[in-house]
């Protein structure tokens, strides 16, 4: 990135090589942006509104509200925080790499132990504490990106697109004509499992369940939850978009150790331009066609491009607004931390467990007690990195990868 004091204008059209800490500093920002979407979208299901029927959300919130939430969350949240954020895994693989190899370290070796930590934390967070757990998708893809390391960018870039774009569509046609749904195996197992431990699930019994403050109704709910979590990630076609975008990230990470991002502007710009063409018209149809979801063509086709134009907005906004979007940099400094007390604190909100407010609060409300619990991790965020190198759980995943304390 150029010098941005010096008021030239005209550097800050041009690709100038960032200093590592710009980059690093930069990267830590979008992705504390892209946690506060992951925010957004799982505090709908810790709520329950996720978990409503249509009827019920009608008869607790009206019309109106149902509306303006379901249009908000489809055309600005669903679906485009987690790509962020998968982009921007594939990108720190690539950093990491570099950064191991660089001093002469074994860096597929490391890297390997590093992804299976996350996985084990991605496991115990998945089966014991929330279902809807994205770090053992991440990790399990993580295992697989060695594989492509050596291949040149446009090579990544044609198999992710093949991944993200392709491969769903050929997928869903495919399984509609041979009259094949493997997701709805995994729906009707996790309904038994839940049976078997007491629990009888229904489609809108949710609430009624992790309202209850029942420990044995809240275990057969979390035993049986990843199982639907992996119906839902086969439904939507989740497992090769997410490896396409990780394929992307490969590419991103690269132009990051090298220097050229964030400060190509001209790239960033296009970017954003593309991402808006393609993924807009699609996206608005995601957001104003009723009973969209990720698998419909809406979803599939706008996703991503829109997901991509996030990124590079923020990344050019990041010169002239870094004094407001640095603000993001100390979470994501910690997003292994933030992520998983997000769950927490959204289960001791609103579970019958803790203060039982699943159900009771309409979008308004939620998406506020979201921001709140923004800000606290904002504030606890800065408050422990001005007096540690790294977040609790950041340090955990290292001290385990490494099988020490680091030196």
């Amino acid at each position: 990135m150029c010098d941005m004091h010096n008021g030239d204008r005209d550097d800050l059209a041009k690709p100038a090589a960032a200093t590592v800490a710009e980059r690093i500093v930069a990267l830590d920002a979008l992705r504390g942006f892209a946690l506060m979407g992951i925010l957004l979208a799982n505090i709908l299901y810790w709520s329950g509104w996720g978990l409503m029927s249509d009827d019920q959300r009608l008869a607790f919130a009206g019309a109106d509200s149902m509306q303006w939430q379901y249009r908000f969350h489809h055309l600005l949240i669903d679906g485009k925080f987690y790509t962020l954020f998968s982009l921007l895994f594939g990108a720190g693989f690539a950093l990491q790499l570099a950064r191991i190899e660089e001093r002469g370290g074994n860096g597929l070796a490391i890297y390997r132990r590093r992804v299976l930590v996350l996985l084990g934390i991605g496991l115990i967070h998945s089966c014991l504490i929330w279902d809807g757990d994205i770090l053992t998708l991440y990790a399990l893809m993580g295992l697989i990106l060695p594989l492509f390391i050596r291949w040149s960018d446009a090579r990544l870039a044609i198999t992710a697109l093949v991944l993200i774009f392709i491969v769903p569509f050929v997928g869903v046609a495919l399984f509609n004509a041979l009259g094949w749904a493997p997701h709805t195996a995994l729906y009707d197992l996790g309904d038994a499992v839940a049976l078997a431990m007491g629990t009888k699930l229904t489609t809108d019994n949710g609430v009624e369940v992790l309202a209850s403050g029942r420990w044995d109704q809240l275990a057969a709910w979390t035993i049986s939850g990843p199982i639907y979590a992996w119906g839902i990630k086969l439904e939507s076609w989740r497992i090769p978009k997410v490896l396409g975008i990780m394929l992307l990230g490969l590419i991103v990470g690269r132009w990051f150790a090298a220097g050229r991002l964030p400060g190509d502007r001209v790239l960033l710009q296009r970017t954003v331009i593309a991402g808006l063409v393609l993924g807009l018209p699609p996206t608005l149809a995601y957001a104003f066609l009723p009973k969209q979801d990720q698998a419909d063509w809406s979803s599939l086709l706008g996703t991503v491009p829109m997901a991509l134009a996030y990124g590079a907005a923020f990344l050019l906004a990041w010169p002239r607004a870094r004094g407001v979007l640095e603000v993001f940099a100390a979470p994501g400094r910690m997003a292994l931390t933030n992520y998983l007390s997000q769950t927490m604190i959204g289960i001791v909100l609103f579970y019958g467990v803790g203060f039982g407010l699943v159900g009771q609060v309409k979008p308004l409300g939620i998406y506020a007690i979201a921001l709140a619990i923004l800000a606290c991790q904002i504030v606890f965020s800065r408050w422990w990195l001005a007096r540690h190198a790294m977040g609790p759980m950041e340090r955990l995943w290292r001290n385990l990868t490494y099988g020490r304390g680091p030196r």
